[in-house]
């Protein structure tokens, strides 16, 4: 039996942006349910293929947004996953605008002495290809004509940072609200589970996410009246947005296969030394465990000279479409796993090759990088 996997991942808190992503979605959805979690998944013509989107209406908090991001992670894969929902604006931001996290904070943590609070300000950075992707659909300004209905005044789209708490700020001279001028006065908008979706992003690389929130409320218009009208216009804008950038991605193509069966025209051959048998080979289109992976990581980083920041940037220019994809991470070789996950996911082997051929061509190490792909039969 095939496992269930997506292209990309979307979790919503309230009902208004459940009902905002999937009416981006193709008539036909599937609902399923795991442990007790239910997500429905739904399909999106992109620019680059049909994708396979999953979505969660998840609840509300830090905590469940993290453990159900989690479980989505592990149960279907996605390349990308996002957070679209409502959040309430602060500085330039107006109503119905979006604003796209390059950075989380978690404003609340702290230590609470005798008759003083002394901040310890957490932040998480969102995945860096997709803040590049979102700088350039919030310039291009070709998201609004997502929005359906079309807005009577154009929201506008910016990227910069948000706060994530527990406690939902209703007015900028609360508590709350002073807290987040003294310790994150840059913020652009405040909201309630973007800190734990990256939390759970961040224990898993080869995911890249982003938070995308409409502004619904400017934290001193807030009451019923009010999210009744704007947290519906607000939710739509955010997901137009989402959808924008969606299409950009490309599609994963065909689902891996299951199982550890052997290749077509394997059986009764014999196994050359030095390789593993064919019975223990990864399967065409199937995907590498994490040993594989670690193993195949060293192979690429024993390449001369290609840890080197010029080096692996002009490796990541070679291979566009992956490389962007590709997430940054703090050390070189979680970026290299961060490649190899991407060009496993989209089916890359082949690019690689190319492009490692023709940056260090003939080098004995690249040599060793196909040897390996060869006898897993991915290339």
């Amino acid at each position: 039996m095939r496992a269930e996997r997506v292209d990309a991942f979307v979790l919503t808190a309230i009902e208004c942006e459940y009902l905002a992503v999937v009416g981006h979605l193709e008539p036909g959805r599937d609902r399923r349910t795991a442990d007790g979690a239910v997500h429905e998944t739904g399909h999106f013509a992109g620019q680059h293929g049909r994708l396979t989107v999953g979505v969660q209406l998840a609840g509300q908090g830090n905590e469940l947004a993290a453990v159900l991001a989690e479980r989505a992670i592990a149960r279907l894969r996605p390349r990308v996953l996002l957070l679209v929902g409502v959040a309430g604006g602060r500085k330039d931001a107006r109503l119905g605008d979006v604003v796209v996290a390059d950075t989380v904070y978690g404003y609340e943590s702290g230590r609470d002495e005798r008759g003083v609070f002394r901040p310890r300000v957490k932040s998480w950075p969102s995945a860096f290809a997709l803040v590049q992707r979102a700088r350039l659909v919030a310039a291009d300004r070709h998201w609004q004509g997502r929005i359906a209905p079309p807005p009577a005044e154009t929201p506008a789209a910016y990227v910069g940072a948000l706060a994530a708490g527990s406690k939902v700020v209703a007015h900028a001279e609360s508590a709350s609200g002073r807290l987040l001028a003294e310790v994150a006065g840059d913020t652009l908008a405040v909201e309630t589970e973007g800190l734990g979706l990256l939390t759970a992003a961040r224990t898993n690389p080869q995911v890249q996410a982003l938070v995308v929130r409409g502004v619904s409320d400017l934290l001193g218009d807030k009451d019923a009246a009010h999210d009744t009208h704007w947290q519906p216009v607000a939710a739509r804008h955010a997901a137009a947005f989402a959808f924008e950038l969606l299409a950009s991605l490309e599609a994963a193509g065909a689902p891996d296969t299951a199982g550890t069966a052997e290749a077509p025209g394997a059986s009764g051959s014999p196994d050359t030394p030095g390789v593993p048998p064919r019975s223990a080979r990864t399967p065409r289109g199937a995907a590498l465990s994490t040993r594989q992976l670690g193993e195949l990581t060293t192979l690429l980083l024993d390449v001369p000279g290609i840890g080197a920041p010029a080096a692996w940037q002009q490796l990541l220019d070679a291979l566009p479409g992956i490389g962007i994809l590709t997430s940054r991470q703090h050390s070189v070789r979680l970026e290299a796993l961060s490649l190899l996950r991407t060009c496993e996911s989209m089916r890359g082997w082949e690019p690689l090759m190319e492009a490692l051929d023709a940056l260090w061509p003939g080098t004995p190490a690249v040599e060793e990088v196909r040897s390996y792909l060869m006898a897993r039969q991915l290339i």
